[in-house]
C-alpha cells in the first residue's frame, strides 16, 4: 500500500520549522509534566499566604483585665420602640488571659476570662486554627468542652482578632469577638457579644501585659 501523499506547501513548511530550531510538539507525558509544574508554580503563592500571619513577636501568655464600656442598640425598626432596652452591666473589672502559639505553622489562641457573661472554664477556651490565608483562618479543631461551634480568627498588621459563634440549648446562639491590638508591652483589649435576639452588642474594654 503506498504511503498517503503529502502537499509539498505542508512538507515544505515542516521542513522550515524543523530547520528554524523550533520544538517539537510535546507528547502525553511532556504535556502532563509542563501542566504539572504550571500547577505547583500557580500554588506556591497561596502556600506563602498559607504559611504568613502571627507575626512571632505576638506569641507568649498576656494578663489583663477588662471592664463594660458601651451597650450598642442594633433595633433598626421604625418607629423606635417606646421603652428602649437598657443594660445595668457590672462596670468590676474582670480578669483576661489569653495565649498565642503557632504550633505546626498554625495558630493556636488560648483565652480565659474570668467571670461576668463572658466567663469561660477555668483552664480557659483553647482554640486551633487552620492555615492563615490572606489573615483570615478558620477552626479546625476545639478542645473545650463549652466552647463555639465555629470560629473565625482575622489577622492584621497590628491586631488579631476572634469570631465565636456559641450555641443555646434552645437553638438561639450569640456571637463573641475577641480583639486585640498589640504594643510594646501588650496589647489593647476590646470583647463585644451580639446577643442572641440580635437587637444590640455590649463592649467591655481592657489592656494587657505580655507575662512570657
Amino acid at each position: 500500500m503506498l504511503a498517503p501523499l503529502r502537499s509539498y506547501g505542508a512538507s515544505r513548511d515542516q521542513d522550515r520549522l524543523r530547520n528554524a530550531g523550533h520544538p517539537k510538539p510535546l507528547s502525553g507525558a511532556g504535556w502532563l509534566g509542563r501542566r504539572a509544574l504550571l500547577g505547583a508554580g500557580a500554588f506556591l503563592p497561596a502556600i506563602a499566604r498559607a504559611r504568613s500571619g502571627l507575626s512571632p513577636e505576638w506569641s507568649g501568655t498576656y494578663d489583663g483585665a477588662a471592664r463594660f464600656y458601651r451597650s450598642i442598640p442594633l433595633e433598626d425598626i421604625y418607629p423606635p420602640p417606646t421603652e428602649p432596652h437598657v443594660d445595668l452591666d457590672n462596670p468590676t473589672p474582670f480578669g483576661v488571659n489569653f495565649e498565642i502559639r503557632t504550633i505546626d505553622d498554625l495558630p493556636t489562641i488560648r483565652l480565659r476570662i474570668d467571670t461576668g457573661p463572658l466567663q469561660t472554664a477555668a483552664s480557659g477556651e483553647l482554640l486551633r486554627f487552620g492555615p492563615l490565608i490572606d489573615g483570615v483562618a478558620v477552626l479546625a479543631a476545639n478542645e473545650s468542652r463549652h466552647g463555639p461551634r465555629s470560629a473565625i480568627l482575622t489577622v492584621g498588621r497590628d491586631l488579631l482578632s476572634t469570631e465565636a459563634l456559641f450555641a443555646h440549648a434552645d437553638g438561639s446562639f450569640w456571637r463573641r469577638h475577641f480583639t486585640v491590638r498589640f504594643t510594646p508591652i501588650g496589647g489593647d483589649i476590646i470583647l463585644w457579644v451580639f446577643d442572641a435576639a440580635g437587637t444590640r452588642a455590649r463592649t467591655w474594654r481592657g489592656s494587657a501585659v505580655k507575662r512570657s
